[in-house]
């Protein structure tokens, strides 16, 4: 099955940028930056107030991505000065939004207003950072501190990102492993946005969660660290969703009730099966009764966190982009495995845009699958769903899960790979 040039897609990465330990010793052989540190910039970790690590950090990896030739920003640190501190390289751009501006590098020949995803966007992610500060067990080397970092992309549209497995990404990631001291925990994801041209149609949301209902553990989850199973900020929609927890059949139509007849009909061809559970016709009369992108959006999100914080949202979004996030996988440097995924969501968002017969015939084979007494291989799944990508690239990413990823908060330091 063939994946629409115009289904596109925008990758968020969260790593975590080192941080130089007040009045410790250089580390030997380490010849990456690091982010200089005060007394003062540590109590305001400890305390919460990154202000003065911040700055640093972003304009850091802004540099390194820049000195490959990508074009990339940050907001300005702090936000809206009267006159904004000058960095050589750099522009100031104000905002299509009107919401303030932007310190863009490699774009001296735009002249604004821009949107943020017209670049490679950098942020801060604060609760990375916390949670270096609260647990120890969570930094990647006790030699350093550590600040949450997220890479956003541009809206990815152009054929040759991924038919070239995404050489935008791979120079990023590769500019900043090289420049800096960086390294990941199993709080950082790795976060997928895809939709069609820049919009999303309802019904091609709702066939999509519905897809991803019967997926999650016989695929989706397969394809991760076995952590992002567990991980509160990857929760099921199968399970933890507020679909998934209320009750009551609302009465469908159109499509919706179409769906339900489809699932109903193999249901009882295979009603003898112990995995059959009609509970599954209720949770969709409950997904297709819902009838805005907002609506949706507030119905997969999580039914009750309970007293812990973590976020209101499961491993599927509705997002306020106007497109549906996965958010499954653990973050990585290993692009190869990151353009799998950029791969296989565009194809599942194609898959919900095949004409409704077409795509009942794959929802029915994916359930006749996952009703088995014994579940097929994540492969068998990719076939079922007409995945044609290579799937070996999966391959090297999932061995390492019994070996150097066993634990996503013991990865050490990413390793130099400019020596």
């Amino acid at each position: 099955m063939s994946i629409p040039q115009s289904i596109c897609v925008g990758i968020e990465l969260e790593f975590m940028v080192a941080l130089q330990i007040p009045n410790s010793d250089a580390v030997t052989g380490e010849t990456r930056w690091i982010c200089p540190t005060t007394p003062e910039a540590f109590l305001g970790l400890v305390m919460g107030d990154y202000k003065d690590i911040e700055p640093s950090c972003i304009h850091k990896v802004c540099e390194s991505i820049a000195s490959s030739g990508v074009s990339v920003s940050c907001s300005l640190i702090p936000p809206s000065p009267s006159s904004p501190a000058q960095i050589p390289g750099t522009t100031i751009l104000p905002l299509t939004d009107n919401s303030g501006h932007i310190r863009a590098w490699n774009n001296e020949s735009v002249s604004g207003p821009v949107s943020k995803t017209d670049f490679w966007f950098i942020v801060p992610e604060r609760h990375i950072t916390r949670d270096c500060v609260s647990k120890s067990g969570m930094t990647p080397s006790n030699k350093y501190d550590w600040c949450g970092t997220e890479l956003n992309s541009p809206i990815l549209t152009h054929p040759e990102e991924f038919s070239q497995e995404l050489p935008s990404l791979r120079k990023c990631l590769a500019a900043v492993q090289g420049d800096m001291v960086v390294g990941l925990n199993s709080g950082c994801g790795l976060h997928l946005h895809v939709n069609d041209a820049g919009s999303m149609q309802l019904e091609t949301a709702l066939r999509l969660a519905s897809l991803v209902w019967l997926l999650e553990d016989s695929l989706l989850y397969r394809l991760c660290h076995p952590f992002r199973s567990t991980s509160p900020y990857s929760a099921r929609i199968s399970v933890e969703s507020r679909i998934a927890m209320e009750r009551g059949e609302p009465t469908v139509y159109g499509e919706g009730a179409a769906l339900v007849e489809a699932l109903g009909e193999v249901m009882r061809q295979l009603h003898w099966r112990k995995k059959v559970d009609r509970g599954l016709l209720e949770a969709m009369k409950r997904l297709w009764s819902e009838n805005s992108l907002v609506s949706l959006g507030i119905a997969l999100r999580k039914f009750d966190e309970g007293s812990l914080h973590t976020t209101t949202r499961c491993a599927l979004v509705v997002s306020k982009y106007d497109t549906i996030e996965f958010r499954y996988p653990e973050s990585t440097f290993d692009v190869d495995f990151i353009a799998g995924w950029a791969d296989l969501v565009r194809h599942l968002y194609a898959v919900a845009m095949r004409p409704q017969a077409e795509f009942h015939r794959i929802l029915c084979r994916v359930y006749e699958l996952v009703t088995r007494d014994q579940m097929p291989g994540w492969s068998a799944m990719l076939g079922a769903i007409g995945f044609q990508g290579d799937v070996s690239r999966w391959h090297p990413h999932i061995n390492e899960y019994g070996d150097t990823l066993s634990n996503l908060d013991k990865q050490g330091i990413l390793p130099n790979i400019g020596q």
